[in-house]
C-alpha cells in the first residue's frame, strides 16, 4: 500500500538484532585483540587509551582494561601538565562509567587510584559527587566506602561528617547504610572521648533511634543500630579474670588482644610464657599459658596488658584475679523509660519481634539479675512468633542462663575465691558460645542438654579435669577437641556408635575414667579389648 510505513515483523526485528549483536561482538573481539597485543608489546600509546575508553564506556566492569590503563600511566614518561590533564580525563571517564553502572567495583577503584596520585584533587567536588549518587541510591555501599576515603583524604573530622549522617537519617529512617556509617563515625569519635562523654552521646543516640523505631517498627535499620548502641564498649582492654595454678595460667580479657600485649610478671620479673589462644588465632579474649617457674618460689604475680598491671592474690593455693562482671548502667532511668515504651509497642503489635528482642537487650543492660525471668519469658514468646529463628533464640537463652548461673556462683564465692566446679545440667542448653568464663572451672556438669552441635566449643575448657556430657543426644565425637587436663569423662546415654571415634578420643587424652553406658557402641564386642589395648589402666563403664 502506497504511503504507509512498513512495519517489520517480530522475526525480522530479531534477525536485525542478531545481526547487530554479531557485528558488535566481532568489533569487540578485534578491539580486545588489539589491546592485548599492544600490552604484550608494551605499547601504551594514545590508540590504546582510546580503544580501552570506548570498551569501558560500553562495559565498565572489565577490570583488566582498567589495569591496562593504570599500566599506561606508570609506563609512560608524561610531563606534569600532560599527566594532570590525563588524570582529569580519567576522572571524567570513571564518572561517565558510573552513570552507566553506579555499583561498578572497577570504576570506583580506578577513581581512588587516580585521586591518590593527583597533586591537588578537588575533594569538595568529590564529596558533592558522593552526595549525588547517595541521593540516587542511598544504599550504594561502593559510594559510602568512597566517601569514607574522601573524608579521610580531605581531613574532614568525624564530628563534621557525623552531621552529614544525621541529615541522611532524618531524611529517611530506613537508610541502613547511613546507620552503619554512623556507627563507624561514632567509634572514631569515642576514641577521643572520656567514658562520661561516651555515655552522654549514647543517650542522645538512643532518643534518635527510638523515634526511628516507632516511626516504622517493621524496618530493621534502626533496630540493628540500637543493638550496637546497647552493647558494652570499653575504651581499652582490661583483665576480667586470671588463674595461675602449678605451671599454667589462664587469662580472660574484655577485648581481643594479641600475644604482644600480654606479659606475666613473677617476683617483679618478666616470665617466659608459651601462650596459646583457645581458637589458635592471633587475637583473642581467652589465653592459656605455660611457664617453668617453680610454684613454691612464687611470691608475687602481676599480669601486664599493654602496660597496665593487675596484681593477683594468693588464695586457696592458687593465684587469682577477678573483677566485678556486672555493673549498673549510667542511664538507667532513660533505659527504663524506653523499656516501658517498647513493652507498649509489643502490646500494640504483638507480632513485632523487634520490640520484644529490644526489650530483652534493654533488660539485660538495666539489671540482668532482676529481669532474668522476664528475659527468658520474652525469648519464649519470640520462639512462637518467629519460629524461623528459633535456633537463634534458643542459643540466646543458653547464653543468658549460663551467665545467670555464673553470676550466682560469683556472689556465693565472696571476694576472692574462683570456684572449681559448676553444674549446668538439665538447662536445655544448645550452645556454650561467648561464655569463656567456663574455662576457669575444673569440674563441669553439662548433662541433660542439647549440645550435640557444640562439641567444637568445648575447646576452651582446657582447665577442666572432670566433664559430663551425659544425655546430650551426641551422635559423633568427630569435633570433640583435645582437652589437655581432662581425666574423667561421662558420655552416658547418648547415640555414639563409632568405635574408631572412641579410639581417637582415648589416644588424644590421658583419661582415668570413661563412662559409655547406654550408647550403641557398647554393643560392639571389640570395644573393651580395643580400649584395653590403648589404655589398660582406664576405668571403663559400659554395663
Amino acid at each position: 500500500m502506497h504511503g504507509r510505513v512498513k512495519v517489520r515483523t517480530s522475526a525480522e526485528q530479531e534477525a536485525l538484532k542478531k545481526k547487530e549483536r554479531a557485528k558488535r561482538l566481532a568489533q569487540y573481539k578485534v578491539n580486545m585483540s588489539m589491546v592485548f597485543q599492544k600490552r604484550k608489546d608494551q605499547i601504551y600509546d594514545d590508540e590504546l587509551m582510546k580503544i580501552t575508553e570506548r570498551l569501558l564506556l560500553e562495559n565498565p566492569d572489565i577490570y583488566t582494561l582498567w589495569n591496562i590503563r593504570r599500566e599506561a600511566f606508570t609506563n609512560n614518561d608524561w610531563n606534569e601538565d600532560v599527566l594532570k590533564e590525563l588524570y582529569q580525563r580519567e576522572l571524567t571517564l570513571t564518572e561517565n562509567c558510573l552513570k552507566l553502572n553506579p555499583k561498578s567495583y572497577s570504576a570506583w577503584h580506578q577513581r581512588i587510584w587516580i585521586m591518590d596520585r593527583m597533586d591537588e584533587p578537588n575533594w569538595k567536588r568529590e564529596l558533592m559527587l558522593c552526595a549525588k549518587y547517595l541521593d540516587f541510591d542511598e544504599r550504594n555501599f561502593h559510594c559510602w566506602n568512597h566517601r569514607a576515603f574522601v573524608v579521610q583524604k580531605a581531613e574532614i573530622s568525624p564530628e563534621e561528617e557525623f552531621k552529614f549522617s544525621t541529615s541522611k537519617i532524618l531524611n529517611n529512617f530506613s537508610n541502613y547504610s547511613s546507620w552503619h556509617y554512623r556507627s563507624q563515625l561514632l567509634s572514631k569519635i569515642f576514641n577521643d572521648y572520656t567514658q562520661q562523654n561516651i555515655d552522654e552521646k549514647k543517650k542522645d543516640e538512643l532518643e534518635l533511634v527510638m523515634n526511628a523505631t516507632f516511626t516504622d517498627p517493621n524496618d530493621t535499620s534502626a533496630w540493628f543500630y540500637q543493638r550496637w548502641l546497647l552493647s558494652t564498649q570499653e575504651l581499652s582492654p582490661s583483665l576480667s579474670q586470671a588463674l595461675l595454678n602449678d605451671n599454667n595460667v589462664i587469662l580472660f580479657i574484655n577485648q581481643n588482644v594479641s600475644i604482644e600485649s600480654l606479659c606475666l610478671r613473677i617476683n617483679n620479673e618478666n616470665e617466659n610464657v608459651s601462650w596459646k589462644s583457645w581458637q589458635k588465632t592471633k587475637f583473642s579474649k581467652l589465653w592459656f599459658g605455660k611457664f617453668e617457674k617453680q610454684f613454691n618460689e612464687i611470691k608475687e604475680v602481676q599480669i601486664d596488658i599493654n602496660g597496665h598491671r593487675y596484681p593477683l592474690h594468693y588464695f586457696n593455693q592458687k593465684w587469682i584475679y577477678k573483677k566485678k562482671k556486672y555493673k549498673s548502667c549510667c542511664n538507667e532511668d532513660q533505659l527504663m523509660e524506653q523499656l516501658m515504651n517498647y513493652k507498649q509497642l509489643a502490646e500494640l503489635e504483638p507480632d513485632n519481634k523487634w520490640a520484644l528482642l529490644t526489650g530483652v537487650h534493654l533488660m539485660r543492660k538495666i539489671d540482668f539479675v532482676k529481669f532474668h525471668d522476664d528475659i527468658l519469658s520474652s525469648l519464649n514468646v519470640l520462639l512462637n512468633i518467629d519460629p524461623l529463628r528459633s535456633n537463634y533464640y534458643r542459643d540466646l537463652q543458653s547464653k543468658y542462663v549460663i551467665e545467670y548461673k555464673l553470676h550466682s556462683l560469683w556472689n556465693m564465692e565472696g571476694d576472692q575465691e574462683i570456684k572449681s566446679e559448676i553444674d549446668l545440667s538439665g538447662l536445655n542448653l544448645t550452645t556454650l558460645s561467648n561464655n569463656e568464663y567456663l574455662s576457669f572451672f575444673e569440674e563441669i556438669n553439662l548433662g541433660a542438654n542439647f549440645l550435640s552441635n557444640s562439641m567444637h566449643q568445648l575447646s576452651f575448657l582446657q582447665n577442666c579435669t572432670k566433664l559430663s556430657l551425659s544425655s546430650n543426644q551426641l551422635e559423633s565425637l568427630q569435633k570433640f577437641p583435645t582437652l589437655q587436663n581432662l581425666e574423667v569423662l561421662s558420655l552416658r546415654n547418648n547415640k555414639l556408635k563409632d568405635l574408631e571415634e572412641i579410639s581417637q578420643l582415648l589416644t588424644r587424652h590421658k583419661l582415668k575414667s570413661l563412662d559409655l553406658r547406654e550408647n550403641p557402641v557398647c554393643n560392639i564386642i571389640e570395644l573393651k579389648s580395643t580400649v584395653t589395648e590403648i589404655d589398660p589402666d582406664l576405668e571403663l563403664y559400659i554395663d
